[in-house]
């Protein structure tokens, strides 16, 4: 599967309509932050030819605090109208304590460095996401409609406390207008 994204005259930006699958054996157009355990981080993975982003805590003998983020790149919302977004979830739960996957937009992150510089909103509550046991779950329609900005981010925040577990799996991201 080749991938094809059209970026619009503002470098950096992407144009609406995109979906993101990670078949290319990469974050695709994500880019991700590691605030903390910086051993774990947001990467490509895949089982059975499925590609999708991951993170876990686990560092291969215990589970690590751990704050990390994948973030789209910037749109223009401002150009658009009726944005919506929809993506898949899965999730390994390990222990049902202090490990978040949360999903949040900003209109003020520069694009580079840590995430918490910028303010963000959390739009967590607005989406479907994985019970647990792998099982993929599509997120539902999540109306960005409301979001004014003419450089807005998209992201989701993986964040866990040490001794506490989970792997969540990200697929088939896509914004329309």
């Amino acid at each position: 599967v080749i991938s094809q994204y059209q970026v619009d005259e503002n470098a950096g930006f992407i144009s609406l309509p995109f979906f993101e699958d990670f078949e290319n054996e990469t974050l695709g157009i994500f880019s991700e932050y590691s605030v903390s355990g910086v051993d774990q981080s947001w990467h490509h993975d895949d089982y059975n030819d499925d590609n999708y982003a991951k993170m876990s805590n686990f560092n291969g003998s215990e589970n690590i605090a751990n704050e990390d983020w994948l973030i789209s790149p910037a749109i223009n919302f401002n150009a658009y109208n009726n944005e919506e977004l929809i993506f898949k979830s899965a999730m390994k739960d390990y222990d049902d304590f202090n490990c978040f996957l949360n999903l949040h937009y900003s209109t003020n992150y520069t694009g580079t460095g840590d995430p918490n510089i910028a303010t963000w909103v959390e739009i967590t509550n607005d989406a479907y996401w994985s019970t647990g046991n792998y099982e993929w779950v599509e997120s539902g329609g999540i109306d960005l409609s409301g979001i004014v900005g003419s450089q807005v981010y998209i992201a989701f925040e993986y964040a866990s406390d040490a001794g506490s577990g989970k792997t969540w799996q990200i697929d088939d991201v896509s914004i329309t207008a």
